[in-house]
């Protein structure tokens, strides 16, 4: 008896002593979790962080969150989630019927729940109309693309808890009707893809991506290829494929969801189709220049290289926030770049999103073209270069004058700030009276 309670304080003891173990040996490989999940750097010690607390906090939650075993047991909670109560402790995830997996923003964009109105929407076409014909007198073009919407092509799958008895007005029947009205030119995929639903011989979505499947993919790359040839008049680079090999297992971001739910087990997706690309890129064919404002769906296009094949320089402005090309060893900011002068380098300017993101669409890219070219000597049209050598011209002219010193020093006391800190503002703010800026 004495024997068996040994071996069982043991196997106990082994037991609560392994995460440890596993976490200073790495004894056992474990695949490592997807998704956006930052591990936490161990914290330094000093007097302050000790004796505020600040260093046992941050030591507890580095032990925490670097515990061994710690993703094999996260998996675990999730499998049971999944599996026993039809969750997904992902951000955002939902569970759709026979396992279709949608994000909420989705179900919100097909329902209308985040229709914007339709007064905004006619405005930002407005001002796409403006741009296409600033363009065109260029001799370059511009085109949106609507790229499918998961919950758009499986209204069947959504949850009935998720379906209101009657949808509302939607951004996407607004962003294509005005565009049909105002005469913008645009590129229907979200249509086109409802449209073969039925018909499409491989899964144009898969169960378990949230994106466009790889097949869907090079579908809309050959119908955006034609459209550009004809637009435009040139002999572009040839796409297309021979031959598709069909696998149940996904490949990229056809499990983009699945992945992020951090499951012991995958999801069966079915059977998906990645088509054997192939280019003839034979010296008398045009690669045009080609800049691409929009969301995650042309990472699919821009991440396989396939943009890099069919456009000279590639760019790509991430939700008009990061610039991307793969000419640039590393992505700018958006805001540090001359409007006028990258629209000048271009033969298609092309805005491209997903009816998730049509709220915010087009991510504020039209605003400032539509003020750079309108008003080319405001702050929108300038780079940060430019804009920071006209603060330092303003600093400089306020130094020159006692009063502006005066009063600057007075500022500067009041607000418990440096005079170098409040001359700073005071040129900031001169700046933006002056051009119209907003602290891009």
């Amino acid at each position: 008896m004495k024997l068996t309670r040994y071996i069982l304080f043991a196997v106990l003891m082994m037991l609560l002593t392994l995460p440890a173990i596993q976490q200073y040996t790495g004894f056992v490989h474990e695949k490592p979790l997807k998704g956006a999940i930052t591990a936490p750097t161990q914290p330094t010690l000093t007097v302050k962080s000790w004796f505020d607390a600040s260093f046992q906090e941050s030591y507890d939650d580095y032990l925490e969150q670097g515990i061994g075993f710690r993703p094999t047991l996260i998996r675990i909670n999730n499998q049971i989630a999944f599996t026993m109560f039809d969750t997904a402790l992902a951000n955002s995830v939902i569970i759709g019927k026979n396992n279709y997996l949608f994000e909420m923003n989705y179900i919100k964009a097909y329902e209308g729940l985040d229709f914007v109105g339709e007064e905004q929407i006619k405005g930002q076409v407005a001002k796409a109309r403006f741009l296409q014909d600033k363009l065109e007198e260029n001799g370059k073009h511009f085109l949106i693309v609507f790229a499918p919407g998961k919950a758009s092509f499986y209204p069947e799958y959504i949850p009935d808890k998720y379906k209101l008895s009657k949808r509302g007005p939607t951004n996407y029947e607004s962003f294509v009707k005005n565009c049909r009205s105002q005469g913008v030119h645009f590129l229907d995929f979200n249509a086109w893809f409802v449209s073969m639903k039925d018909t499409s011989k491989y899964p144009l979505y898969s169960k378990t991506g949230i994106h466009w499947s790889l097949y869907g993919v090079a579908l809309a790359v050959d119908s955006l290829v034609k459209y550009m040839e004809k637009t435009s008049g040139i002999d572009m680079v040839d796409f297309s494929w021979d031959g598709v090999e069909v696998s149940k297992k996904p490949r990229e971001t056809d499990s983009d969801i699945s992945d992020g739910m951090n499951l012991l087990f995958p999801i069966p997706s079915g059977k998906l189709a990645y088509p054997a690309i192939r280019y003839n890129d034979s010296p008398e064919k045009v690669k045009p220049d080609v800049l691409v404002v929009g969301d995650s769906y042309y990472w699919n296009i821009m991440g396989s290289g396939i943009g890099s094949r069919l456009f000279d320089n590639n760019s790509f402005w991430f939700y008009n926030q990061e610039a991307h090309n793969p000419a640039w060893p590393n992505p700018k900011q958006v805001s540090s770049l001359n409007m006028l002068e990258e629209l000048g380098k271009q033969d298609f300017v092309i805005l491209l999103s997903t009816e998730a993101n049509l709220f915010k669409f087009p991510f504020g890219f039209l605003d400032r073209a539509f003020q750079a070219y309108t008003n080319p000597t405001k702050a929108e049209s300038m780079s940060q270069v430019e804009r920071e050598q006209k603060i330092k011209e303003i600093m400089a002219s306020l130094r020159g004058s006692k009063e502006s010193i005066k009063m600057i020093r007075e500022k500067a006391i009041k607000k418990k700030v440096t005079f170098e800190e409040m001359l700073r503002l005071d040129a900031e703010w001169v700046f933006n009276q002056k051009f119209g800026g907003n602290n891009q």
